[in-house]
Formats: structure tokens, sequence, C-alpha cells
């Protein structure tokens, strides 16, 4: 094992503690202890955090089984929904300025986020109390690539996380984490109508 890749796996663990530690980012009760029940539900949350002037950054690493949940949704909905999408993949502070540049209100990250859920669960947290350091901006949230973005363009963080079962290098994505990937998809698709029916006259 690499030292970097050792450095990686203890980031990832610091912040994985750090976010099961965190409140939701919204208010609603679920039917479980973890996790956005309904497509409705998180097209509704969708539609009230973000703007016209948001973004959505997914992140992850398709060659990591369900670590590639986040560019998987970025396939998916790019272009289909009216929120530029970037899909940074493991590399998020290579598109730091190229966000910075569109003066986001609200970035919304979307990745495989380790919340001691079932899996495939699906949730949403404020990033406003997260710190996080060190080489790799990317561990089960890009923490550090927030705080920094935070210092050049102060805005609304937001992390909707996706609960993997496996981010072995190699290996396939899991069922229960694709049909997580649809729900978030289909969430966004909802929440674009949801948009477009309160801009109506």
């Amino acid at each position: 094992m690499s030292t970097n890749h050792k450095i990686q796996c203890s980031l990832r663990e610091n912040i994985e503690q750090t976010v099961k530690g965190m409140s939701a980012g919204h208010d609603h009760e679920h039917k479980h202890n973890v996790g956005i029940d309904t497509i409705e539900h998180l097209a509704k949350h969708i539609a009230e955090f973000l703007t016209s002037e948001s973004v959505i950054i997914c992140v992850g690493n398709e060659m990591s089984g369900d670590d590639g949940a986040g560019p998987m949704v970025a396939g998916r909905i790019d272009g289909k929904i009216p929120w530029k999408v970037f899909n940074v993949q493991m590399v998020p502070e290579s598109f730091l300025m190229k966000i910075v540049e569109t003066k986001p209100d609200t970035v919304l990250i979307v990745d495989a986020l380790n919340f001691d859920a079932e899996p495939g669960a699906v949730e949403l947290f404020s990033s406003d109390s997260l710190t996080g350091q060190g080489p790799s901006t990317h561990g089960p949230a890009p923490i550090a690539f927030l705080d920094v973005l935070n210092m050049f363009h102060p805005c609304r963080r937001v992390v909707l996380g996706i609960q993997p079962i496996c981010v072995d290098f190699g290996s396939e994505m899991t069922p229960d984490i694709a049909k997580a990937v649809d729900f978030v998809c289909e969430a966004f698709l909802k929440a674009t109508d949801i948009v477009a029916r309160a801009s109506r006259p």
C-alpha cells in the first residue's frame, strides 16, 4: 500500500466520523432513522435548496464500485436539468476556479458517503460546520475542497450522500447503489418540474 493511499484511507476514516455526527441538511422527519424515503421528498428539498445561480458537483471514482455513484448521476442529469453540473470525478480541485467563476449561491455535492445507513440510503447534509485537511480532497465527501471553495467564494454548501456498500478498486457498482442513482436522478428531474411550475405566471 502506497503512502498516499494510506493517507487517503486515514482521511476517509476521519471524515466519515465527522459526517456521522452531522445533522441532516433539512428539518423533515423520516419514516426510518436515516435516509430520504421518497423521490418526491428529495425533489422538494432540491427545489428548495437550488436557485438559477446554483451548481451541482458530482464526485467519485468510476473504477471503484459504488464510489462511482456521483459521476453516474452527472452523466444522467447533465443537460436535462436547469443547473450547471460539474462531473469532477476524483479531482474536484482541478475544477475549483471554473466553479468559482460561475459565482454560485449554493453548491450541491453528490457523492458516495458512509453515514452508517442502509445500503443505497440517500441523505442531505449541511457542510457549514465541517473542516477538512490533507493532500486528498476526496474521501467519502470532499470536505477539504468545500473549505477551499468557501475561501474563494463563500456560499451555501450541501452534500447529497449515497450510502455505499463496496468501494474497492476494480469492483462493479452494487444493485442497491445503482437503484439509489436512479432514485437521485429521478428526484433531480422532478425538482426541475417543481421549479418550472413555480416560475410560471
